[in-house]
């Protein structure tokens, strides 16, 4: 194992400054240690309570440090944890932490390097967690962690849900099992998590720390590297433990399967399709289309169309030696001021700017 592996192994199991803090805080307030927050609607206030608790008592540890948890809430934007230009974040999960149910706004992905005791707090249910376990939470799932012992590690991914759909195109294109699954994941908004037990498989062990390595030293082309390794977790994933997944709700169903089918045919026609055309294909009408489209994206068929259309353009300008007007006509745009101010709107920057950071990364 590379020297930098065995240096960040050791330095995961030692308690940080915010875990040190954490502990401090349940030995001073020890009706937070088993205290589940956001179970009940009436929890706002007492949410609010315990972060001005926390606040006070760490500006006391940490005067001229901001404190780690302000601006958050119930529910977790991605930028408040992903930065600007990166769609991938890691990092370890506190320990001692209390338990405040939340959701988040992207996908997170967590593997338990040492379990020890660890384990899911959902609305309704505690989900024991062991070595190698991986967790893949969507958007909007309600969920925390106990991780209350010393010697549990757990590693969290953060990835932009555009970045998910676009890196993992060809993973969810695929008519397979664990296809449908990561289509559910990234459009079943909150419906569930899903666990596989892992333990024992050493390549994947090897990718997360990797991965968080890559993380913490930041070296050149650190973005991209941790795109590249997360595309091979998946793979791996998918290779050795399709069958193995554990679902906390019941997943896969025949409209699950069908809204699969609809979004894989939106995707390979995104340039030329039409809601007629779509709802032709499969024989149904187009207000039923509508509805399923409505009922396990949240969207409707001309925003999901859009939401595809711009992760395809981000792919294709990529690719330099593509003109952008080229970019909007492959995606289905014939005027191209009309698909520059739909992906200004979309992503806040234009294709030009996308394109100046890219260069920007790779002359860094």
């Amino acid at each position: 194992m590379e020297k930098e592996h065995i240096e960040i192994l050791s330095s995961l199991t030692e308690l940080n400054d915010a875990e040190k803090f954490l502990l401090n805080f349940l030995k001073s307030y020890p009706e937070y240690r088993l205290r589940v927050i956001g179970s009940s609607d009436k929890d706002e206030t007492a949410y609010e309570h315990l972060l001005n608790l926390m606040s006070k008592m760490w500006k006391q540890y940490f005067p001229k440090v901001p404190f780690f948890l302000e601006g958050t809430s119930y529910y977790l934007n991605e930028d408040f944890f992903i930065p600007q230009d990166q769609n991938v974040a890691i990092r370890q999960n506190l320990r001692y932490m209390p338990f405040i149910l939340h959701s988040h706004q992207f996908i997170e992905l967590n593997y338990v390097l040492a379990g020890s005791g660890s384990s899911m707090i959902t609305k309704d249910e505690r989900l024991p967690l062991q070595d190698g376990d991986i967790i893949l939470c969507p958007p909007g799932f309600v969920h925390c962690f106990d991780s209350q012992n010393a010697q549990s590690v757990i590693i969290d991914f953060f990835i932009r849900i555009t970045t998910f759909d676009t890196a993992f195109f060809q993973l969810l294109n695929n008519n397979n099992y664990l296809s449908a699954i990561f289509s559910n994941a990234l459009y079943n908004f909150g419906d569930g998590c899903i666990i596989w037990h892992c333990m024992g498989d050493t390549k994947l062990k090897d990718i997360v720390i990797s991965a968080f390595t890559e993380w913490k030293v930041q070296k050149k082309y650190s973005g991209k590297m941790l795109e590249i390794l997360m595309m091979q977790f998946f793979l791996i994933l998918m290779r050795h433990h399709e069958q193995e997944a554990v679902f906390s709700v019941p997943i896969i169903s025949s409209t699950d399967r069908l809204f699969q089918a609809l979004l894989n045919y939106m995707h390979v026609h995104c340039q030329t399709i039409t809601l007629s055309r779509l709802a032709s294909q499969y024989n149904y009408s187009e207000r039923q289309i509508i509805r399923l489209l409505k009922k396990h994206s949240g969207k409707g068929f001309s925003e999901l169309l859009l939401d595809i259309r711009m992760n395809r353009a981000i792919q294709l300008l990529k690719n330099p030696s593509i003109p952008i007007s080229q970019v909007a006509f492959h995606v289905g745009y014939s005027n191209t001021n009309y698909f520059l101010k739909l992906f200004k709107k979309t992503f806040t920057f234009t294709p030009e700017d996308f394109r100046r950071r890219l260069q920007r990364d790779e002359t860094e």
